[in-house]
């Protein structure tokens, strides 16, 4: 396996070694928040020791110098090998999204740019703010995985004092980004930068503590559109706009998705859903049906991002995603950039498990029966991929919570979910989504399949129509203040549905 050499210096003793990495542009993976429980953040030791966090004796070194850099304590000048295997996600847009423009960008211009937060991926789009031509597009990792694959380890990490740790990591993030989209260009001004997240990626970029947003009642510190300077952020754009939230879990990427998607002028019931480490989604009733904007967020965990899987990545190059079952029932891979495999994201996740539902290597209750599955051989440069029975349980947690979380709030209108007149699949893992993996694993009824429209990244389309329409922020703020949200905690249909739907459909 490559690795990436590191020298950590005296300077950084005393700092968990998994912070100072992040904070000096090496994030590593910690799924499980850093609890040193999912394995992701190992490191290979070279020269030198570290102390172990916990008794502050001088920690083992496993087989091959490996150690988790998650309990790992910097005591001294020390050489490490971090695996090279983070890279830069896709930004992912619908068919018919706005014109990507790819052409050189002449000065005398105002430029802007957008960003959508995720809680794992970025994807950053530069806007010409005058003709509305998107000129490029960048995207990445987030940073702030060191401290946790979902929002609530970020959350708790703020409780521990981590608060500025996690803005600063946001806001570098943000600028490499920046950078890397204008440089080449004669541009030397950034004018403004929109910013689209969910709540908790809201708070860490302005650097307000989501503490609020950790327990009942989950309570955010605000909710409003914010208008900040970039340099008092220490960001290389002048101006800053985040886009307004509606509650604790329903955040401008979901609401930018409203607007984006054209739902508000249909006459039925139709759902937005964005899939990622939560599940947002929101219901207009239609204009026929008085049309009202009802919200849930379901707590899917970070399983659908790859994170939480002991083979999962995120949209990186080498991530698996899409997985077919051919006629001798071997598996078919295909990844990201079609290079070797590295690991399984998402919407390759969904095929997985669809295909070895298929063969029988799962079965309807989850249960795996010869585990782990082998899903990719390992070579003298990789590890074997392999799926095992918790990653399995894992995902069912994460599409029973969406299922039923879908169809509690369909619930909440006097419907089913089978009877919405569209769905509408937002985000990177909606786009490359394969609907019918998605009806066999049963994330979706079999009857909405044929309804589905995907509508990629309409998160960072949302930031970019913010650029160029001075009246779309005023909308969103519309949008977010009409908004009710069902609290699925009180949700009968939820809580049975969540039983009902761990369960995989059985074939008939």
């Amino acid at each position: 396996m490559s690795e990436n050499i590191i020298h950590i210096p005296v300077s950084a003793k005393g700092m968990k070694l998994s912070e100072w990495l992040a904070e000096n542009g090496y994030p590593v993976h910690a799924d499980c928040g850093g609890r040193g429980k999912c394995g992701k953040c190992r490191v290979r030791v070279l020269d030198g020791s570290f102390a172990d966090a916990e008794t502050g004796e001088t920690m083992e070194v496993g087989a091959d110098g490996w150690i988790l850099s998650c309990r790992a304590v910097c005591t001294e000048e020390a050489q490490i090998g971090l695996p090279e295997n983070s890279g830069e996600g896709l930004v992912n847009f619908a068919a018919d999204s706005k014109k990507i423009t790819q052409s050189a960008a002449p000065s005398g211009i105002r430029y802007g740019v957008a960003l959508d937060v995720g809680t794992t991926t970025l994807a950053a789009a530069l806007v010409n703010m005058e003709s509305g031509e998107i000129l490029d597009t960048a995207s990445g990792l987030n940073p702030q995985k060191s401290f946790g694959a979902d929002v609530m380890s970020r959350i708790s990490a703020c409780a521990e004092g981590h608060l500025d740790s996690l803005q600063k990591l946001i806001i570098n993030a943000a600028n490499a980004l920046i950078d890397k989209l204008v440089k080449d260009r004669e541009i030397l001004f950034v004018d403004m930068l929109t910013v689209a997240g969910n709540p908790t990626m809201a708070h860490l970029f302005c650097g307000v503590s989501p503490e609020g947003m950790g327990a009942y009642p989950f309570m955010p510190a605000f909710t409003e559109m914010k208008k900040l300077d970039g340099a008092e952020l220490g960001l290389h754009a002048a101006r800053v706009i985040v886009l307004p939230s509606a509650s604790a879990f329903i955040g401008g990427d979901v609401i930018a998705g409203v607007l984006e998607s054209g739902m508000l002028d249909e006459e039925e019931p139709t759902v937005i859903m964005d899939v990622g480490t939560n599940g947002e989604m929101i219901l207009h009733t239609g204009l026929s049906h008085g049309g009202e904007l009802i919200a849930v967020s379901t707590a899917a965990g970070p399983a659908m991002e790859g994170a939480g899987i002991s083979c999962g990545v995120g949209g990186i190059p080498g991530a698996i995603s899409a997985v077919h079952l051919g006629k001798d029932d071997r598996l078919t891979l295909k990844t990201i950039g079609d290079q070797p495999p590295l690991g399984v994201c998402g919407s390759g996740l969904i095929d997985l498990v669809a295909a070895l539902l298929m063969r029988g290597d799962v079965d309807e209750t989850g249960f795996v029966e010869d585990e782990p599955v082998t899903v990719a051989e390992a070579d003298d440069h990789h590890e074997e991929i392999a799926l095992t029975q918790a990653d399995v349980r894992a995902f069912q947690l994460a599409k029973s919570a969406l299922r039923a979380g879908l169809e509690a709030l369909c619930a909440d209108h006097g419907l089913e979910a089978s009877e919405l007149s569209k769905l509408y699949l937002a985000g990177g893992l909606g786009y490359y989504m394969d609907i019918n993996s998605a009806v066999t694993v049963g994330l979706l009824p079999e009857e909405l399949g044929v309804r589905v429209k995907t509508v990629g990244n309409t998160a960072l389309a949302g930031a970019i129509t913010c650029l160029t329409d001075e009246k779309a922020i005023g909308k969103l703020s519309r949008i977010a203040a009409g908004i009710r949200t069902v609290e699925l905690n009180q949700s009968k249909t939820f809580n049975e549905g969540f039983i009902e739907y761990m369960m995989f459909p059985e074939e008939e």
